[in-house]
């Protein structure tokens, strides 16, 4: 049968809209998924009643489905039809997607994800090379680009949606209304190829089935021991460890069964003899590997710790979508223009300055720099994608280029569960290793200063306050804007590498990111154990407080700046509209509270009672005419720190 990439002046421009079209549709609804769940875990945990470290599996079992198999679904591919495989994976994907919209447990969301992701491995790898049949071989470098925008957008324009779904309905709508996205996708994939398009197959002998077994065990053996080992007492599991020693032993045995056999699904020799092929690989998975910093711990951040809206943060998570989306296709031309190393490493030193500017996003006040961060993430990611691509695409023979196509898939997803694996067990050892030293210091015989620290830090969050969150984000932007220094190294142009100068990479980049992260830790206000424990000073000793709604309870200092700065957040946000932010009192909407007569002459509890009832205009001693409202959503240990703050004015 003739390939359509020769005869492409057949191709009419409408044609190849669709075509495109479809392509991007089913690409974008893919990429969609990988920045999805994660917003979405406290939901997960809270309406499936399970833990962190379980629900990180929706997102895992997804990566690892879409990983393993995905480079022998691009053998089979070439024997099926290109077009064919396309459209019974989206099939396959649409469906599971669906599926997970009523799942009614977590280990049967994890089941669908897996099959969910197990269709974006049987249609993923087939994109690019039908992009590039529909396009002259002179223009592959535009194919590339509007296909690498399609899917950058899509994975980061994610949380947008996400956000939005999530304040007005809750996560199976992340699934339930891409039904019809999936209904278009399903409806394109079977139409728009025709008789000539990805229609070209290729006999082949030998299906190698024990290869893509062994990369499949191999990945979820690494994953698994890279996300439960660093948390809880799992070092200690001898079963954690023997799945983790079988991804180890099995990555080894995979190089050499490719090596011998007669149609591996992955071309050793590709990387041994091919080192620009190899760089442009490591290069691109190491990118994706640093996003779960952007994707995952920044959202968690924002929502949990800063008590921003899901929709805002998604606002905020577009801006980088955007710019990326519009660079990229351009950057494809750039690439064919001036050379695509030239573009990848501009593009890579833009990504790191980008997460240094979040490094400055402040706890309190305006996060405008968090936008102009995400801009710049935004172009230095739009300029690395398509001539990376380019490179890889151009770097292998004709007869390779369609497992070339499913190496990039499978380049992106392991960077990208790898990164997202060792993230998410950093964010979980941190917590843990918070509050065990928190948790634990208050058993023994401490200072009363101490005590008080302790209980502030409980009352105010814990793990899960607004600090420990700011300082594990900040960790996490250390450690992904450090091991982006390989993807820049391996993107400079003429660069002789070898052995050694692979070596020496990453041993710069581990004693860059160690001791940017130690340096970190040392000089961070917030700290891992209660700062005051080791003073020398002699205060009142406390013999083992009950802080913790035990037998007793620690008495805590109202009059502490702790207190105080709650209280004022409190007054902040909720009173100062009416009140003034100086407590000045607004004509027509509220009474001046500081040497308030009413304040100054009520306890505590009572202003605290008063601020929870609120007084109606009917109230016998309303004397202002105006309404105050309640306030019975509030705690009673916020309502105390909302009272002492006006006490103390």
């Amino acid at each position: 049968m003739q390939q359509s990439n020769n005869p492409t002046f057949q191709i009419s421009n409408s044609r190849r809209f669709w075509v495109m079209s479809g392509l991007l549709l089913s690409s974008v609804m893919a990429s969609l998924d990988s920045s999805f769940v994660p917003i979405a875990f406290s939901d997960l945990i809270d309406d499936l009643d399970t833990s962190t470290s379980q629900v990180v599996w929706v997102a895992l079992g997804y990566l690892i489905a879409a990983t393993g198999p995905m480079l022998f679904m691009a053998r089979v591919a070439d024997r099926i039809g290109r077009a064919t495989m396309f459209g019974i994976g989206t099939l396959v994907y649409a469906i599971a997607m669906s599926a997970c919209g009523f799942a009614e447990s977590v280990s049967m969301l994890i089941t669908f994800r897996v099959v969910q992701g197990f269709g974006m491995a049987m249609f993923l790898p087939t994109t690019f090379t039908l992009a590039t049949e529909v396009y002259p071989p002179e223009e592959r470098g535009k194919a590339l680009g509007i296909m690498a925008s399609g899917n950058a957008f899509g994975f980061l324009l994610g949380p947008i949606f996400a956000g939005w779904l999530l304040d007005a309905y809750d996560w199976h709508a992340l699934f339930l209304s891409r039904i019809p996205i999936g209904i278009i996708a399903i409806g394109l994939g079977f139409t728009i190829f025709g008789k000539e398009i990805g229609r070209t197959k290729v006999e082949r002998k030998h299906y190698d089935i024990i290869g893509a077994t062994l990369l499949t065990l191999s990945l979820f053996g690494l994953l698994f021991g890279f996300n439960r080992l660093p948390v809880e007492d799992n070092h200690l599991d001898v079963f954690v460890w023997a799945i983790f020693l079988m991804g180890v032993v099995l990555f080894p045995i995979f190089i050499k069964h490719e090596q011998k056999s007669p149609d591996p699904i992955i071309d050793i020799d590709l990387f041994k003899n091919n080192k620009k092929f190899t760089r442009a690989g490591v290069a691109y998975s190491v990118l994706f590997a640093s996003f779960p910093a952007e994707l995952f711990v920044l959202p968690m951040f924002l929502i949990v710790g800063l008590e921003i809206r899901p929709w805002d943060v998604g606002f905020l998570m577009a801006v980088g979508a955007v710019v990326t989306f519009f660079i990229s296709p351009q950057a494809g031309k750039l690439a064919d223009k001036f050379g695509a190393d030239r573009l990848c490493t501009v593009g890579t030193i833009l990504a790191i300055v980008g997460y240094l500017l979040m490094m400055l996003v402040p706890l309190e006040g305006s996060i405008w720099i968090l936008y102009f961060a995400m801009a710049v993430f935004g172009i230095g990611t739009g300029l690395f994608f398509s001539p990376n691509n380019s490179i890889i695409m151009s770097s292998v023979p004709p007869e390779r280029a369609s497992m070339a196509s499913g190496l990039i898939g499978t380049f992106r997803q392991t960077g990208y569960a790898v990164g997202f694996a060792v993230i998410a067990s950093m964010v979980t050892a941190f917590q843990d290793r918070f509050e065990e030293n928190w948790a634990g210091a208050a058993l023994g015989n401490i200072q009363e200063s101490s005590a008080i620290e302790i209980s502030n830090f409980f009352h105010n969050g814990s793990v899960w306050s607004p600090e420990v969150l700011l300082y594990i984000f900040k960790m996490s932007v250390i450690l992904c804007a450090s091991i982006l220094l390989i993807t820049l190294i391996f993107s400079i142009p003429n660069l002789k590498y070898s052995r050694f100068t692979n070596l020496g990479t990453i041993g710069f980049t581990l004693f860059i990111g160690i001791g940017s992260m130690a340096l970190l830790g040392n000089t961070s206000v917030i700290k891992m154990e209660p700062s005051t424990l080791l003073s020398s000073i002699e205060l009142k000793v406390v013999n083992k407080p009950q802080a913790f709604y035990m037998e007793s309870k620690l008495p805590i200092d109202i009059e502490s700046r702790f207190a105080l700065q709650g209280g004022k957040d409190l007054y902040m946000s909720n009173c100062a509209v009416c009140h003034g932010e100086q407590l000045e009192g607004l004509e027509y909407l509220g009474v001046k509270l500081t040497e308030n007569e009413y304040v100054n002459n009520h306890t505590v509890n009572e202003l605290v009672s008063h601020i929870k009832q609120g007084r109606p205009l009917a109230d016998p001693e309303n004397r202002t005419g105006v309404i105050m409202p309640g306030f019975p959503q509030f705690s009673d240990s916020e309502l105390t720190r909302l009272a002492t703050f006006l006490k103390s004015k």
